[in-house]
């Protein structure tokens, strides 16, 4: 697809910078152009390629007021220094990133710590939450996506998507049922035998978000980054007992739901 001229790039942000509001809808035009001149010029072929077009557009609708370019050229000299800044910023957060430094750590011998408690041991990500957070609420959202596109009845995708978060809550986090129970809020009293086979009952369905969160990663262009992490969560949830679904006398009434 060719360039759009400089010139009617430079007719929009001109627009904009003398608009009394240009957040105003009538100019979404205008913005929808820069957007795209910015899409051709800088194509997002990864997700932090496109996180920093997305905050370049954050910057311009915030600063568009003070640019001081006179001609096509220096508008577009202008622009592309607010995209470039955006990049390194992007750049430099994405390497203080827990998950992408976990990954990049060189795992030594068998007795290397596992991934997700790589992760896990950094507080922070990139975007002031915590890591191991951020990946299972990734999970989560596919979960809800799976189960949009595949159960019909309110009813029970409201119930498969709590079995489905108990499993994460206690595979991922290593919670136990009071926490648990408290986590999902579902409504009602969660007796701690029930909440064992939600548990169990979950990881069906958190294993197929996994496949459709790993389908999706080409479409979203993060596949590097996050594919060993979905393979972790996948060995991590994938693991049943031994003694899964038999009946287990010994078991503690009471206590937390155990490993």
């Amino acid at each position: 697809m060719p360039l759009p001229p400089a010139e009617l790039l430079f007719e929009h942000l001109l627009l904009l910078r003398d608009a009394e509001d240009p957040t105003h809808p009538r100019h979404d035009k205008s913005w929808r152009e820069v957007s795209r001149w910015l899409a051709l010029v800088h194509p997002s072929r990864t997700q932090d390629a496109e996180d920093a077009r997305q905050e370049a557009m954050a910057s311009l609708i915030r600063y568009i007021g003070g640019m001081r370019a006179e001609s096509p050229v220096q508008a577009a000299k202008w622009l592309m220094t607010i995209v470039r800044r955006k990049h390194v910023d992007v750049a430099r957060a994405s390497a203080r990133d827990p998950v992408t430094k976990a990954l990049r750590a060189e795992p030594r011998g068998p007795d290397a710590t596992p991934l997700l408690d790589r992760i896990a041991s950094d507080p922070q990500s990139r975007d002031g939450a915590p890591a191991l957070a951020r990946v299972v609420n990734l999970a989560l959202e596919h979960v809800q996506a799976f189960l949009e596109e595949t159960v019909r009845n309110p009813g029970k995708r409201l119930l498969r998507a709590a079995q489905a978060r108990a499993t994460l809550l206690r595979l991922v986090y290593e919670q136990d049922a009071e926490a648990i129970v408290e986590a999902l809020d579902y409504g009602e009293p969660i007796p701690k035998d029930r909440l064992y086979k939600w548990v169990e009952r979950g990881r069906p369905t958190v294993l197929a978000a996994l496949d459709r969160w790993e389908g999706s990663l080409q479409d979203e262009g993060d596949g590097e980054t996050m594919l060993p992490v979905i393979e972790a969560l996948r060995e991590l949830v994938g693991k049943r007992r031994a003694d899964a679904g038999q009946p287990r006398p010994g078991r503690r009434r009471g206590g937390a739901v155990e490993e």
